[in-house]
This record gives C-alpha cells, structure tokens and sequence, in this order.
C-alpha cells in the first residue's frame, strides 16, 4: 500500500529548487552519489523512437538511505544527516548539508522515482518514493521490501516525461568538460570514484594542464584560518570561474572568475572559513563578508599574476625569433628591477600584438621593428601613452587590449614600474634641484618667481608625501595677495612686470601654495611657501615678515579655524646667527618657530628639505639597485623638463 508524504514548506518554495540548466541538475545529482560514498556513478539518457528522450537515470553504489530516513528526508526539508556531520561514513567532506539537492532532477523531467537499496542487520531492504511535479507537496512512499537476496546497496533516481532541453544539456559532448571542471578539484582528493555517461567514462586529469597553488591565510578575530589559492589552467576552453570550496575541494558556491584571461583558467579557493559560512547559511552573502571579499582579491591577483608569468613563458619563442632578426629594442640583458620588470611587460604586450593583429607577422621587418619600438617607448613613459599605441597605430582589438588592461596595470608588475620610475624622477629632481640652489655657477643666476617658483609648483612632494597632490584655490590665491604686504611686497605687480613673464603662469604672489583636503568633509590644509631666492639668507627682517603673514592669512574669516590647518614655510639657502634661538626651541622640532592651534611656521633650509625628501627614498633606491654616477641625470632631468624655467644657459659648463 504504501503512505502519502506531505512535505511540510510551501509549494512554490519547493518549486524553486527544481529549476537549473541540465548541467546544474546533474551535478546536483552527483553530489548527492557522492555524499553517499558512491564509487560509481552511471548516468543513461534513453533515446524516444518517437522524438527526443524516453527516460534519464542516475545510478550509484552508495550506502543508500534507509526507510525510516527517507521518511524524515522527504517530509521535511532541512532534514538531510548532512546537518549533523560534516564528512560522510568513508570519510568524504559532504558537499550537501540540507538535502535539497534532490529537487533538481525535476530540472530533467516530471516524473522521478528515487528507489534505495541498502543493507539492515545483515538483510537486503528495498523501497521506492516517487514524486509527481504536479503534486511536489506530496510524496508516494512505498512499502519497505525486504529482499531475500543480497543485492548492491545503492541509490536508484528514475526519470520519465524528461525535459529534452535539460537532458540535452547534461549528457552532451560539448558541455563535457564543464561537468568535469566541478568535480576536478574534489576528484584530485578523493580519486576513489569513476562518473559513467551513456558508459563512457569521464576522465579528469587528462584535462589539466598545469597546476598552480597559492597559501594564504585570513584572520577572523583571534582565529586564523589557512587558505589555499588553487589555480588549474584546462586543456579545453573554458567558462572562467571561481569555486568557494572546503578544505578539501568541494565546492560549495561558483561564480565568475572577475578578471580578464586569455588563458582557459578556474581559481579553486579552498578553506576552513568557506566551510564555516557554508554551516551558517551566509555563504550566497559572501559579498558583503569582508573577510572572503579580502581572499577573493588575494585569489584574483593570483590568477593575474600566474596568466603574467605563463604568458611570458609563451613570449620566449616569439621573443627569441625577435632578437635573431635583430628587431627586439632592448640591447642588454637587464640589470636592475626596473629594466627587468620593463622587458618582461614588453614580451607580454608584444606578444599579444603578435598574436591578435590581423597580419602582424607578414608585415616586412622594418615595420614590425618600429611597432616594436613604439611599444617600448610607450613604456618608458606611461600605461596611458602604451594604450593610445595599442589603439590608434597597432590596431590591436578593444577585448585584447582591456585584457592587457587587466594584467598589466593591475598588477603588482605595473605598480614596481610605475613606482620605480616615480622614484628614479625623484631623486633625479633632487639631485638637480641641489645644483640649482648649491651650485656656486648656477645659483646666483636663480630668482625666486622665474625659476624657483615654476619648477617646484608642480613637486610639492619635497615638502612630504602628504603633499604630493595639491590644488590651486581661487579662495586662498585672493587670501594670500591681500596680505603680501606683511612679506614686503606691495611691489608685487612692479616685481612681477619687469621682466618677460609671458609664458609663465598667472599666479598673483611670490609664494608658493597649494589647498589638501584631509579627507574630512569641507576640512583643508593649506600649504605657503615663501621662497628666497639662493643669494637671500634669513634674518630678523625675513622671520619677522613670515610670522606675521602668518598670523593675518590664518585669522582671514573666508578660511574657518576649525575646519583650516595652515603650514607657512620660509624656506632659505643658510639662515643667519641672529635668529637660531628662535629655530632651536625645545620641545620643537628644529626650525619649527610659531606654532598653535591652527598655523604652524617653520623656517628651513633648503639642505634640510633636499636632504629629508632624499632620505625618504634612499631605502627604495638602494633596494632598486637605482644608481647615478654624476651629475649628467640630474641635470639632464631638469633641462628635460623645465628648459624655460632655468637659468640662461643651465648646465653647459657642468663638468661632472
């Protein structure tokens, strides 16, 4: 006779299980197999003479479910064994834990019949539960049969009306290999099992093609919780994607891998904490857990980084057969970080190019020879300048070119270039700006405005690297050039007309200033220097003039005190005897003269500012293995990038 089941959630909560694409369902099902200690699982489609399919099946030789668990399974959900332990009888990790899987093979047809044989004290027992799409709520359980052979215990899952489009998808040869992408990993620990579709055998390891690994570990409060970054390059095309799996390597959750790779690549993430918010239902929330939001980069900038190093392996070829014809640009083999890091970019880039520009390699060599060139002159200068190459002269295709995008210049690879070179322009300004201060030739030939002022209106990170970015305000320009008489300039506008100041800009004051947000809400700090000029040394007069501007600009209403820090520096070659008091004051920094609430000003030397700004980058440099053997850099630096604003024939008696 048998019984009725009534499971006890609502319909249209039980319909959203069944709903997934035939791979989905499949997999499902699988899962379920292999929860249950399967170590062999057989899937048949059987074909209509008529049209499409008559039946599908799934099979295994798992330990099955026992009657008295089917009952409580099937009557309510939620009430798989998989809550109550987390590794099945053999040992296997559970891939499951609510017994909701099962739903899925409605995905594949209407009607399913899940019969279990399994064994009971020695006996054979056998029953059948059937499931009618049109009737979810209510399961047909049949009588337990005890059967008077012994027969394999394992899990029977009968479906008739398929779904041709479902079935279709799960046992077809082309949707193969991302069947076996999901089981891959967790085969790779628990090889103890074989997959049969329509009798032929799934085979995983034929697939890979390389294997990368990656630690990593999270802290989570006082916890600390290992992670292991997985990345499996296939020998087959690929969807791209990430798995949040245990420790082991079941899977619990997929999405899209979140970069860009011409490689056919997935990212295995494997930890304990993945298994911590699967247990706790958050793992479909994990955007919004910083903790795997944290792991989820770390995997991604993995990902990039072994596509980097594989795709410079495939450049070794192309770049070798460059070098034969004598078109590669680079001449030496690299010396430092900066030149090496530099190549490996360029083999990068100019084997995409050769790759993905239509006719690249049958145009003649001297045109493949100046597309080469163009490349590495690009990178000299910036990604900016390498991407308008790629696009206006090299013609490489837009999805190329913003894969190239994603590797290259979010990278750590693109940040040591663009840092080392930010660093190499540092010191070299440094080094140029000493000249130009110290140097007895040049620096009674520099003027404050004219020279001073125009080179280091756009490097105000000398001053320290909170200053680095900075903005002209229309505000504080009208501010300070209301008050320059407190500097003695209430000549400025005769000051600034003597001489040819047609190409400089029009800033209305002898001082060099600049407006930093804090990162607070309409709260600024502003920055005004006063430059002298080499020949000028600071005195009474100087300090006087300093502090009082100060004083007046820093009281101005248009700035609010409590939403305005001031820093006024009087910045000078050599300061005279007659105002060290004043600059040695204890509980001070040396040079530090006023200070309150709201302003600070300091005089110093323009040897204390060099000297300080050059120390901040000595570390880096040496790690760099950045060298300057004399003052050629420097100089040419300075002339390179501010000729109109040096003084008349800068550097030509230079003598190194």
């Amino acid at each position: 006779m048998g019984k009725h089941l009534t499971i006890e959630v609502e319909q249209d909560h039980i319909e959203s299980l069944t709903r997934g694409n035939g791979i989905t369902a499949l997999a499902e099902l699988i899962w379920n197999s292999l929860d249950a200690d399967a170590t062999e699982i057989r899937i048949n489609a059987k074909t209509s003479p008529i049209n499409g399919f008559e039946s599908f099946s799934v099979v295994d030789n798992g330990h099955g479910l026992t009657y008295e668990r089917a009952e409580e399974v099937f009557k309510k959900l939620g009430g798989s064994e998989k809550r109550y332990s987390n590794s099945t009888p053999n040992g296997r990790p559970y891939h499951g834990k609510e017994g909701k899987g099962r739903y899925k093979a409605f995905a594949l047809g209407d009607l399913v019949t899940f019969q279990s044989i399994y064994r009971d004290n020695g006996a054979s027992k056998q029953f059948d539960l059937t499931i009618d799409r049109n009737n979810l709520k209510n399961p047909q359980l049949s009588d337990l049969h005890i059967l008077h052979e012994d027969k394999q215990p394992g899990f029977h899952i009968n479906i008739l009306n398929p779904n041709n489009k479902c079935v279709s998808e799960a046992i077809s040869p082309k949707n193969r290999n991302e069947l076996k992408e999901k089981f891959v990993q967790y085969n790779l620990s628990y090889p103890g099992f074989n997959i049969f579709i329509n009798n032929e055998e799934l085979d995983f390891k034929s697939l890979i093609k390389n294997i990368y690994d990656e630690p990593y570990q999270v802290i989570v409060g006082s916890l600390i919780y290992p992670v292991k970054i997985i990345i499996i390059e296939w020998e087959f095309e690929n969807a791209k994607k990430t798995y949040f799996c245990s420790a082991k390597g079941v899977p619990f959750k997929e999405s899209k891998l979140g970069i860009r790779s011409s490689l056919p690549i997935s990212v295995f993430i494997q930890s304990t904490y993945i298994e911590k918010l699967h247990r706790d239902n958050i793992l479909d929330l994990s955007e919004l857990d910083p903790n795997l939001s944290e792991i989820l980069e770390v995997a991604k900038e993995a990902a990039r980084k072994y596509v980097r190093e594989q795709l410079h392996i495939h450049s070794r070829e192309f770049i070798d057969n460059l070098k034969k014809e004598k078109i590669y640009p680079y001449e030496q083999e690299p010396s430092d970080d900066i030149s090496r890091a530099t190549q490996q970019v360029f083999d990068i880039v100019a084997l995409q190019v050769n790759e993905y520009v239509p006719n690249f390699s049958d145009q003649d060599k001297k045109s493949r020879s100046l597309t080469m060139v163009l490349i590495k002159e690009a990178l000299g200068t910036s990604s900016s300048n390498l991407q308008k190459i790629l696009t206006e002269v090299i013609g490489l295709p837009n999805n190329k070119r913003e894969e190239l995008s994603e590797l290259l210049e979010k990278t750590s690879l693109s940040n040591i270039i663009d840092t080392m070179k930010d660093i190499t322009h540092r010191l070299n300004f440094l080094n140029g700006l000493e000249l130009l201060i110290y140097d007895p030739e040049h620096s009674k030939k520099v003027k404050e405005r004219k020279h001073l002022h125009q080179i280091l209106v756009n490097e105000t990170w000398v001053f320290g690297d909170e200053y680095t970015y900075g903005a002209d305000d229309i505000t504080l320009k009208n501010v300070l050039k209301e008050y320059l008489q407190a500097l003695g300039r209430d000549d400025f506008e005769e000051i600034v007309n003597q001489e040819d100041n047609s190409e400089l800009r029009t800033i209305p004051d002898v001082c060099l200033w600049r407006q930093f947000s804090t990162g607070k809400q309409a709260e600024h700090r502003n920055l005004v220097v006063e430059l002298k000029k080499p020949i000028v040394d600071a005195g009474f007069k100087e300090l006087n003039q300093i502090q009082s501007y100060a004083q007046k600009v820093s009281k101005d209403a248009r700035f609010p005190k409590e939403r305005t820090h001031w820093t006024f520096i009087l910045l000078v070659r050599e300061i005279k005897d007659e105002i060290e008091p004043q600059l040695n004051q204890s509980n001070r920094n040396y040079g530090h003269v006023l200070a309150n609430d709201h302003f600070d000003v300091w005089v110093i030397r323009w040897g204390n500012i060099i000297q300080d700004a050059r120390a901040r980058y000595k570390f880096v440099k040496d790690k760099l293995n950045i060298s300057f053997s004399n003052n050629t850099d420097a100089l040419m630096h300075l002339k390179a990038k501010y000729q109109q604003y040096l003084p008349e024939h800068f550097g030509t008696d230079d003598k190194n």
